[in-house]
């Protein structure tokens, strides 16, 4: 038990019990012997792929095969009672290869072309592409949005197949030998967008040091990630389905995959560990397999209840009016115009420039003085007043935002809304219709205070927010209602991490696990991940070096009234951003 700094005891998780927990279960499932139902045959599986395709198959430093994809060949070799060969090399040659039956099988994604090539597999994994380019290139929401400029794909891969698909004039293919030339290709500006595999480009920026390239688009091209397998051998194709069913059942392709692709702390491409092994020590994936499984648990259920704070204004014990008062209070306070607002600035983590804004929602109350969201929205959300409320601060909140400074670099202002308002197809027009022509972004910042109930509403909204230029994000992340399922319905285009995780970070490992894993899966959605709630400088230098693209909080910014927002734009139009990403940051309170 720890306090939570208000004299209540709130119960918070040991870093080291669900470690505890994975050894009680046995040796790691990978470790074990081949799973029941192997087959006794005996030969070779020939393995063959691209050289140069971290995390999933490459040459690491000492030039041997590593990856998911060979970890998991192999344990489907022994699970077959079969010898792997792999054989890496340039990937065009390597499908000609499979083609001629100079090899068994090749890791990779589907499509319809391919489908007329080889024989399939069950999928291993559902895998997206997303575009990366420079923060200052245009998002796209679609490749069909695609206008123009130049495109940097792996030849003969997904992307070059699905770009050759659409047939735009507009569009210039530039083909390289790999994912990584490409993202390399873009940082020295030889093309506006690379199209890779979000874990590719994550992988690749993360080893490569490319922190200008960010993904400017939601996910695309979704595939399925399979083994493709020569025609002469169709007799492999059910084999490999039964393995890869068997060592499922044993979890040994859930712990690949975590150490290689899901874990925060892999040692991906190629980097050697101290023992001179590239592959992850099983403890230490055993203990990130257990923090991404509290991720989820936080995403499923009420794992953590945020702390309220008293609003300022309010005396201890004061009585606040029935809910009726308070809303018929609310709804004159939005027809006179009374009801205000202030700007919490967010900072983009890497080149210490402004980003935007949060709107906060504020009401001055003629009895009770200034009132802080958290004592008026839920009533506002009861009695139904709560789509009302953010129209009036959608518009009112882009009408201010009209008189923000040119940058010159993408601003937007973030506004939250309640999943279950994007139900309402008129509340959804009117925020479409008042963000046209904005010259400032529009972000939605979904919070779920009540169960979804109309998922399927919810979901046919987003692409008619989308195609206008709107933004979506998942607000309190792991804090409230948020599933995977939602998380997958919604697609954000950015993950904004819960204070309640982000305050104690320093003291808690677990808090670091959670956090960690949920940047992850963040950019494997290809979505920006946001911190709220940053406090001291340690912290923001620790979200910086876990991967995090935003933050906001009172040891950045405290919110601010709209006219201060205003001048701290022009107060830091110009400031170049620190020469060391991460050495330094803007304070506003050093330039208001």
């Amino acid at each position: 038990m720890q306090a939570d700094g208000k004299g209540r005891e709130r119960w918070r998780p040991r870093w080291w019990w669900p470690v505890l927990l994975v050894l009680a279960l046995g040796v790691h499932p990978a470790l074990a012997p081949a799973a029941d139902g192997a087959s006794p045959a005996t030969g070779t599986l020939r393995l063959g792929g691209d050289a140069a395709y971290p995390p999933y198959h490459f040459r690491n430093t000492r030039g041997e095969a590593d990856g998911f994809d060979v970890d998991l060949a192999q344990a489907v070799a022994a699970d077959l009672g079969l010898e792997l060969v792999v054989e890496l090399g340039d990937w065009a040659t390597t499908l000609e290869r499979l083609e001629r039956g100079e090899l068994d099988a090749v890791p990779m994604f589907w499509s319809a072309e391919r489908e007329r090539r080889f024989l399939f597999t069950e999928p291993l994994l559902l895998r997206h592409h997303a575009l990366f380019g420079h923060y200052e290139t245009p998002t796209v929401h679609s490749l069909e949005a695609l206008g123009g400029g130049r495109v940097a794909v792996q030849g003969a891969g997904l992307a070059w197949e699905a770009l050759r698909g659409l047939d735009r004039p507009g569009i210039t293919i530039i083909g390289l030998d790999n994912e990584a030339d490409t993202l390399q290709l873009v940082a020295r500006g030889g093309a506006d967008y690379a199209l890779v595999p979000t874990g590719i480009g994550y992988d690749a920026i993360r080893r490569s040091d490319l922190h200008d390239l960010v993904a400017l688009s939601p996910p695309l091209l979704e595939r399925k990630y399979v083994y493709a397998v020569r025609r002469g051998r169709p007799d492999l194709v059910p084999r490999i389905n039964g393995a890869l069913e068997r060592l499922g059942r044993a979890g040994v392709q859930n712990d690949l995959y975590v150490q290689w692709i899901g874990s925060p702390v892999m040692q991906g491409a190629g980097a050697p560990a101290a023992d001179g092994d590239s592959r992850p020590d099983w403890r230490l994936a055993a203990m990130t397999a257990a923090a991404l499984l509290l991720a989820t648990l936080a995403l499923l259920a009420w794992q953590r209840h945020r702390v309220r704070r008293s609003p300022g204004g309010i005396a201890p014990g004061t009585r606040l009016p029935a809910n009726a008062a308070l809303v018929a209070g609310l709804r004159d306070a939005i027809a006179d115009g009374s009801l205000g607002f202030a700007l919490q600035p967010r900072i983009n983590l890497r080149s210490g420039r402004w980003i935007g804004a949060e709107l906060l929602a504020r009401w001055d109350h003629p009895q009770l003085g200034p009132l802080e969201p958290d004592m008026f929205v839920p009533a506002a959300e009861q009695s139904g007043t709560i789509g009302e409320m953010t129209l009036y601060l959608v518009r009112h909140g882009l009408a201010h935002s009209r008189d923000w400074p040119d940058t010159g670099h993408p601003l937007h202002i973030s506004i939250n809304v309640s999943a279950n308002d994007l139900a309402d197809p008129r509340l959804v027009d009117a925020i479409i219709e008042a963000s046209a022509g904005s010259r400032v972004g529009l972000m939605l910042e979904i919070t779920e205070t009540e169960v979804m109930r109309e998922p399927g509403l919810v979901a046919s909204a987003l692409p008619r927010l989308r195609a206008c230029g709107i933004r979506i994000s998942v607000d309190d992340f792991g804090a409230g209602h948020s599933s995977l399922v939602n998380l997958r319905r919604l697609a954000p285009d950015e993950l904004k991490i819960d204070r309640s995780f982000v305050q104690p970070l320093l003291a808690s490992r677990s808090d670091q696990a959670i956090v960690r894993a949920t940047i992850d899966l963040g950019h494997e959605l290809g979505a920006r991940v946001a911190a709220e709630g940053v406090e001291d400088d340690a912290t923001r230098a620790w979200l910086l070096a876990a991967g995090c693209d935003a933050a906001q909080g009172f040891g950045i910014v405290r919110p601010m009234p709209p006219g201060e927002f205003i001048a701290l734009l022009r107060a830091c139009h110009g400031m170049k951003p620190p020469s060391i990403p991460g050495e330094h940051f803007v304070n506003a309170r050093l330039v208001q």
